[in-house]
Protein backbone atom coordinates (compact mmCIF):
# COMPACT_ATOMS: atom_id res chain seq x y z
CA UNK A 1 0.00 0.00 0.00
CA UNK A 2 2.83 2.40 0.80
CA UNK A 3 4.49 1.80 -2.55
CA UNK A 4 1.48 3.14 -4.47
CA UNK A 5 0.78 6.78 -3.48
CA UNK A 6 -2.42 7.00 -5.54
CA UNK A 7 -3.94 4.00 -3.81
CA UNK A 8 -2.89 5.38 -0.44
CA UNK A 9 -4.51 8.72 -1.25
CA UNK A 10 -7.75 7.10 -2.42
CA UNK A 11 -7.96 4.89 0.67
CA UNK A 12 -7.31 7.81 3.00
CA UNK A 13 -10.07 9.91 1.37
CA UNK A 14 -12.55 7.04 0.97
CA UNK A 15 -14.41 7.52 4.32
CA UNK A 16 -14.83 11.23 3.62
CA UNK A 17 -16.12 10.59 0.10
CA UNK A 18 -18.56 7.96 1.39
CA UNK A 19 -19.81 10.45 3.98
CA UNK A 20 -20.38 13.13 1.35
CA UNK A 21 -22.06 10.65 -1.01
CA UNK A 22 -24.41 9.35 1.67
CA UNK A 23 -25.32 12.93 2.64
CA UNK A 24 -26.20 13.75 -0.98
CA UNK A 25 -28.37 10.63 -1.26
CA UNK A 26 -30.21 11.40 1.99
CA UNK A 27 -30.84 15.01 0.95
CA UNK A 28 -32.17 13.93 -2.47
CA UNK A 29 -34.53 11.38 -0.92
CA UNK A 30 -35.78 13.97 1.58
CA UNK A 31 -36.66 16.45 -1.16
CA UNK A 32 -39.18 14.19 -2.89
CA UNK A 33 -41.83 14.33 -0.15
CA UNK A 34 -41.37 18.10 0.13
CA UNK A 35 -42.06 18.57 -3.57
CA UNK A 36 -45.26 16.56 -3.29
CA UNK A 37 -46.26 18.60 -0.24
CA UNK A 38 -45.70 21.87 -2.13
CA UNK A 39 -47.79 20.57 -5.03
CA UNK A 40 -50.62 19.76 -2.61
CA UNK A 41 -50.39 23.24 -1.08
CA UNK A 42 -50.56 24.85 -4.52
CA UNK A 43 -53.61 22.76 -5.47
CA UNK A 44 -55.37 23.68 -2.22
CA UNK A 45 -54.56 27.36 -2.73
CA UNK A 46 -56.08 27.24 -6.21
CA UNK A 47 -59.26 25.66 -4.82
CA UNK A 48 -59.43 28.30 -2.09
CA UNK A 49 -58.97 31.11 -4.62
CA UNK A 50 -61.74 29.68 -6.80
CA UNK A 51 -64.12 29.53 -3.84
CA UNK A 52 -63.21 33.06 -2.75
CA UNK A 53 -63.88 34.37 -6.27
CA UNK A 54 -67.31 32.67 -6.22
CA UNK A 55 -68.10 34.26 -2.84
CA UNK A 56 -66.96 37.69 -4.07
CA UNK A 57 -69.12 37.38 -7.20
CA UNK A 58 -72.14 36.34 -5.11
CA UNK A 59 -71.63 39.29 -2.76
CA UNK A 60 -71.38 41.69 -5.69
CA UNK A 61 -74.64 40.36 -7.11
CA UNK A 62 -76.34 40.62 -3.73
CA UNK A 63 -75.12 44.18 -3.05
CA UNK A 64 -74.28 45.96 -6.32
CA UNK A 65 -74.13 49.48 -4.72
CA UNK A 66 -71.01 48.70 -2.65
Amino acid sequence: MEDNPVLSLVLSWLPFLVLIGSYIVIVRLGQRPMIKLYEQVIAETKRTNTNLEKIAAALERANPKA
